[in-house]
């Protein structure tokens, strides 16, 4: 059990120090395999970094040989809010995942960003959503099409 917990404080270490930013992880369970570069939360799952939050039951963080987060797998009632300079995002959905490198999320089965503040929101059966870049592209399904609610402000 020590070594686990030392697996998974030296994880937690060699993610913090990647970046500039503190990534911080809490979950009723935390389960680490080095070899494999996977931690698993379980249970209440936060993961914070910057000003980025992540709330689910579950979430496989996946690491690069140097031990740093590449990607992330939520799911079940998946949350997320994350800033920007000048605006604030949060969605939700059944699953989602994060690519580390490409700044991207993809948020899957009944998905829903919207702006902090405003009325602009977008839902879809599949998001793929890059907060650096502002894009976003949404699929509908069959029975359910995409809706994007934005409100048109006056030019200056």
């Amino acid at each position: 059990m020590m070594y686990k917990i030392a697996q998974i404080l030296c994880i937690c270490a060699v993610c913090a120090l990647a970046s500039t930013e503190q990534l911080q992880v809490s979950a009723k369970k935390i389960e680490s395999d080095l070899k494999k570069g996977q931690t698993l939360l379980n249970g209440d799952v936060v993961v914070t970094k910057g000003g980025d939050t992540l709330w689910a039951d579950k979430v496989l963080i996946e690491t690069n040989k140097k031990n740093q987060p590449t990607r992330y797998v939520a799911s079940g009632n998946v949350r997320f809010h994350t800033k920007l300079p000048d605006k604030e995002f949060k969605g939700k959905a059944k699953k989602a995942i994060y690519d580390v490198q490409k700044d991207e999320y993809q948020l899957i089965d009944n998905a829903m960003i919207e702006e902090v503040g405003k009325q602009n929101s977008i839902k879809g059966d599949v998001i793929t959503f890059s907060p650096s870049t502002e894009e976003a592209l949404v699929k509908g399904s069959d029975k359910k099409p995409s809706v994007l609610t934005f409100i048109m402000e006056p030019s200056p």
